[in-house]
């Protein structure tokens, strides 16, 4: 009987096929880029996944169907390695979150043997200190960098196929009163005809239209925030919203770092670039925290941190990087643009401080800062509710920035 099983259990295994995984790349403080490969097992004999560890496999008990382990480490310029970004040519920029001197931008290739070896240096430049945020603008042609204590908000042409990296602009500012700008993201809009800039000091998101043939940006008036809130990071709809007056806007959702807030905001566009205009609503100023939780005494640190939309556009994923363990909201939109709160889960640790989505969207990797590890935890499609981590790796340093690469090519 032993022997019947043994061999039912051989052949099933036989069919469950190892999967290539997909690559995550990993800033830590170490100075290091590591290098993760997330990998599954797949049962061949009815195209669904299975769940292979220790010799069981789907209907016998499984420990999970996911494996998480270190490729490489790569030493990199920076001091203290804090965000990273990858271009549709696969060029995977970092960026130095240094606090003293000067900070480096530094551009790697990532593709060579289908992902498998590490990242290639391309080029490194001196840049200020303090990077918090890349964010890609004019059709990947240009960079724009937030500088967090330096209070500066930097830009970078990137059109080089080699990966050079050629300065633009500096814009630095000091603020009268007390407290400094502190840049904290850079993003575009839905149209691609702006940069908007999170200035967590001055309470204002900063806004630049973009002169797509130089490259260059100018300054148009700022959403100015609830002052003390400390606007951080801020997400559009992927789609215009339908309003009960007829209008047809898209939104801009704002988190609010120091306040613990999301706003939604209904923009429209100026013409000829010349700004945009946030449309202050009702009741639109939303806690990012559960139902029935009140805020808690920070000691003036920061509740909301980063603010994602789920690929089909109907999630607003939100995580929190003061909650011990339920560090993530979970918000759904609504037709008229309002929030919904959903869930409320736990990310794998203290202090979930970056996160970042794979392409499907059905996966999150999730990287701990204090408790030095990379959570995966897994998302249904359907309900859009995350369901439970499926896999993780405890590494040596603290982690600042997650990057998946799930889209290689040679």
């Amino acid at each position: 009987m032993n022997r019947s099983f043994a061999a039912i259990a051989l052949q099933l295994l036989l069919l469950c096929t190892s999967v290539q995984g997909v690559y995550i790349y990993v800033a830590q403080y170490s100075g290091n880029i590591s290098v993760l490969e997330l990998t599954y097992n797949h049962f061949s004999g009815t195209g669904s996944p299975a769940y292979v560890e220790n010799a069981y496999f789907a209907g016998f008990a499984p420990d999970k169907k996911y494996s998480l382990s270190l490729v490489d480490n790569v030493q990199t310029p920076a001091t203290y390695p804090a965000w990273l970004t990858l271009n549709k040519d696969n060029i995977l920029y970092l960026v130095d979150g240094v606090t003293t001197g000067n900070g480096t931008l530094t551009a790697y290739r990532t593709s060579s043997n289908n992902g498998t070896r590490p990242p290639i240096e391309l080029d490194s430049v001196d840049c200020l200190l303090d990077g918090a945020y890349a964010g890609f603008y004019a059709n990947g042609k240009a960079l724009a960098v937030a500088h967090y204590t330096s209070s500066t908000f930097q830009t970078y042409g990137i059109t080089d196929a080699n990966g050079k990296i050629k300065p633009l602009q500096t814009f630095t500012y000091t603020m009268s009163t007390t407290g400094s700008s502190t840049f904290h993201e850079a993003r575009t809009d839905p149209l691609e005809q702006y940069v908007l800039a999170g200035d967590l000091g001055a309470d204002k998101v900063r806004i630049y239209a973009i002169d797509d043939d130089t490259l260059l940006l100018e300054e148009r008036k700022p959403l100015n925030a609830t002052p003390g809130s400390g606007p951080r990071h801020g997400v559009f709809t992927q789609e215009p919203i339908r309003f009960a007056d007829g209008g047809l806007d898209y939104v801009f959702c704002l988190g609010a770092e120091i306040a613990g807030t999301i706003t939604a905001y209904p923009v429209k566009y100026l013409p000829s670039r010349g700004g945009i205009h946030f449309v202050p609503l009702p009741n639109s100023t939303y806690s990012s925290l559960e139902p029935g939780v009140p805020k808690s005494d920070t000691g003036g640190k920061g509740l909301t941190a980063e603010l994602r939309l789920s690929p089909d556009g109907n999630f607003l994923i939100v995580w929190a990087i003061v909650v011990m363990s339920v560090s993530m909201a979970l918000i759904r939109y609504d037709l008229q643009g309002k929030l919904d709160f959903v869930q409320a889960a736990p990310a794998g640790g203290y202090i979930a401080l970056t996160y970042d989505l794979n392409t499907g969207g059905d996966l999150a990797a999730v990287g701990i800062q204090m408790g030095q590890r990379i959570s995966i935890l897994e998302r249904d499609l359907g309900s859009g509710l995350f369901k439970e981590q499926v896999a993780y790796i405890d590494l040596d340093d603290e982690i600042w920035g997650v990057l998946w690469n799930d889209k290689v090519n040679d």
